[in-house]
C-alpha cells in the first residue's frame, strides 16, 4: 500500500509540473521530482553488512509568497519512498519533511525571519549531521523554530543574532522529545575580495545543563568555484544523551562546464562520550549534469568508517563502514530554478 500511495503522489506531482506556469498573484509554485536507483553495503550499520540495491522517488513542493516589497513567506514539503525488496529496509516513507519560513525586511540593511521545521527519517544521522554519528537504519523524528536578526554592515560585515529551539526523538522509544536551546551569534567578514570568514558562537542549553558552542568557516571563491574549510567544537545533543563534537570539514564545489558540477566533501568528527574518544571519518561526491533547463542528472557516493561504534559499542568490533552508491535524475520546472534557490 505504502508503495502504490507513493506512486500516486509522483503521478499527481508530474501532473502539477506540467500544470504551472511559475508565478501568479506573488505564488512561486516550484514542484519537483527525484528518481534515482542506490547501492547501500551495510544498511542498517551494523557488523552483520546487510547489503542491497534498491529504487528511490522523492517528490517534494514549495511554494513562495511575497504580498509585499519586504515580507516573503517560503514553505516546503517533501516525501521520499525506498524499495530495496527486503520489508525490513523498504519504506513508502523513509523521509518526510516540511518547513515554513518568513523574511520581513526591517530596513534597507536588515533583515528579520521565523522558521520552523520538521523532519522524520529512516536514517538517523540524517538529523543530526554537525554530530557525525551514523546510525544506520534507524528512525528518527526532530520539531524546531528559530529567530534570527541579520545586519548589514558595509560591504564587508554580515552580523547575525538567533535563538533556536530543537527536539529530536529516536524510534518513538517512548522517553519523549529531548531538546536544546541554541542561542548565537554570527559574524560573516569578507576578508578579501574573493575570501570570506564566518564567525559562529554561543551556548548551548540542555537539561539542566549549559555548554560553551563555537564555529569558523573560511571561504574562497577560486576560478569556476569555491573552496572552503570548517571547525566546529561544542557539547550537542545526539537524541537520548549529549556528547562533545570536534568537526574539521572541507568541501570544494566546481563548475567544470556550464552544465557539469562537481562536489566533493570531507570530515573528521571527534566525539567525547564519559571521557571516551570516538572517530568517525566521512567523505561525500557528487556530480550533477543539466541536461536541459528543466532535468539533471546525478551521481553520488558517500563512505563512513568509525572506529568503534560511539553510542552502542559492538564487542570485538573495532571498526564499522559504510558505502553507499546512488544515480538518477532531478526534474523541475525551468521557470522556478532560479527561486527554489532562495
Amino acid at each position: 500500500m505504502e508503495c502504490v500511495s507513493a506512486g500516486r503522489l509522483m503521478a499527481a506531482l508530474a501532473v502539477l509540473s506540467v500544470a504551472t506556469n511559475g508565478n501568479a498573484g506573488g505564488f512561486t509554485v516550484i514542484p519537483s521530482l527525484s528518481v534515482g536507483a542506490m547501492y547501500d553495503d551495510n544498511i542498517f550499520f551494523n557488523p552483520a553488512r546487510l547489503y542491497g540495491a534498491g529504487l528511490r522517488a522523492a517528490p517534494a513542493l514549495s511554494v513562495e509568497y511575497q504580498p509585499t516589497a519586504r515580507l516573503s513567506l517560503f514553505g516546503r514539503a517533501g516525501l521520499d519512498s525506498e524499495y530495496f525488496g527486503d520489508s525490513q529496509a523498504d519504506s513508502g516513507a523513509a523521509r518526510r519533511n516540511a518547513s515554513l519560513t518568513a523574511s520581513y525586511r526591517v530596513g534597507p540593511r536588515t533583515t528579520a525571519s521565523v522558521a520552523a521545521d520538521y523532519a522524520f527519517s529512516a536514517y538517523a544521522a540524517e538529523l543530526l549531521p554537525a554530530v557525525g554519528i551514523e546510525y544506520g537504519r534507524r528512525t528518527a523524528e526532530s520539531f524546531g523554530g528559530r529567530l534570527e536578526l541579520a545586519q548589514r554592515i558595509g560591504r564587508q560585515i554580515t552580523l547575525r543574532a538567533g535563538y533556536g529551539v530543537q527536539s529530536y526523538q529516536l524510534e518513538r522509544s517512548g522517553r519523549g522529545l529531548r531538546s536544546q536551546l541554541t542561542p548565537d551569534v554570527n559574524v560573516a567578514l569578507q576578508v578579501a575580495p574573493r575570501t570570506t570568514l564566518n564567525l559562529q558562537a554561543g551556548p548551548r542549553f540542555f537539561a539542566g545543563a549549559v555548554s560553551g558552542y563555537g564555529a569558523a568557516t573560511l571561504e574562497r571563491v577560486v576560478p569556476r568555484g569555491r573552496v572552503s574549510l570548517g571547525y566546529a567544537r561544542g557539547r550537542s545533543l545526539a537524541f537520548d544523551r549529549t556528547i562533545l563534537v570536534e568537526s574539521y570539514t572541507a568541501r570544494v564545489s566546481l563548475q567544470l562546464s556550464p552544465a557539469l558540477r562537481v562536489t566533493a566533501s570531507p570530515s573528521l568528527f571527534r566525539q567525547w562520550e564519559h571521557a571516551t574518544e570516538h572517530r568517525t571519518w566521512q567523505v561525500q561526491e557528487v556530480a550533477s549534469y543539466r541536461t536541459h533547463s528543466w532535468m539533471a542528472l546525478f551521481v553520488s557516493h558517500a563512505y563512513v568508517l568509525e572506529d568503534r561504534d560511539p553510542l552502542r559499542v559492538s564487542p570485538g568490533v573495532n571498526q564499522l563502514e559504510r558505502n553507499t552508491l546512488s544515480a538518477g535524475f532531478t526534474l523541475m520546472p525551468h521557470q522556478a530554478t532560479e527561486a527554489s534557490k532562495r
